[in-house]
């Protein structure tokens, strides 16, 4: 790939017109062309990688959506548009955020929104959820935004939050256990 951005820049191509050649992004086209792109990249990819809650930050801002099947497709859940590299465009959200919007809604001693249990920021013992997943219409939002468990955002899955403590509640009661609501 390198060596055909290179070619066609040489050639005088932009970047628009090596984009619909080459059917890639400009962000690649730039990290191939561009004075110190790649060091600049580097430097960036090791700073996220130390900093546990940018990196997880990331993760959830530019979540792609999953594949839809047919069904899913039919029953409304493609509400969201795609862009280059499957990245979600929400046209709606004009906001953008970063980790110290994030601190300033949740604190650096904060809770998993689902099981209460308390979270260290600074460990890769948590995840950002979406509130209602992107495969359900849920945006990268601030607001969809919460904290959990790595493990209970597994099970949590593209659940609404209420559907997994549906369900939790009759797995319980399935094996023996009382659940009486607060």
């Amino acid at each position: 790939m390198k060596e055909k951005i290179l070619k066609l820049r040489d050639e005088g191509k932009t970047y628009n017109e090596i984009k619909e050649i080459l059917g890639c992004s400009k962000g690649t086209i730039s990290y191939h062309c561009g004075e110190g792109q790649k060091e600049k990249t580097t430097k960036r990819r090791k700073r996220r990688r130390e900093n546990v809650a940018l990196d997880k930050l990331d993760r959830f801002k530019y979540a792609k959506k999953p594949r839809r099947n047919v069904c899913e497709q039919v029953r409304g859940f493609n509400k969201v548009e795609i862009g280059e590299n499957g990245r979600n465009i929400n046209k709606e959200i004009k906001q953008t955020f970063n980790i110290d919007d994030v601190l300033e809604k949740f604190g650096e001693n904060t809770i998993c929104y689902l099981s209460g249990e308390k979270i260290n920021l600074y460990e890769k013992t948590y995840n950002f959820d979406h509130i209602i997943p992107v495969s359900r219409g849920g945006d990268n939002s601030l607001e969809n935004l919460g904290i959990t468990h790595e493990i209970v955002n597994y099970m949590k899955g593209n659940l609404m939050p209420d559907e997994l403590l549906y369900w939790c509640k009759k797995i319980l009661e399935h094996n023996g256990y009382k659940v009486e609501n607060k």
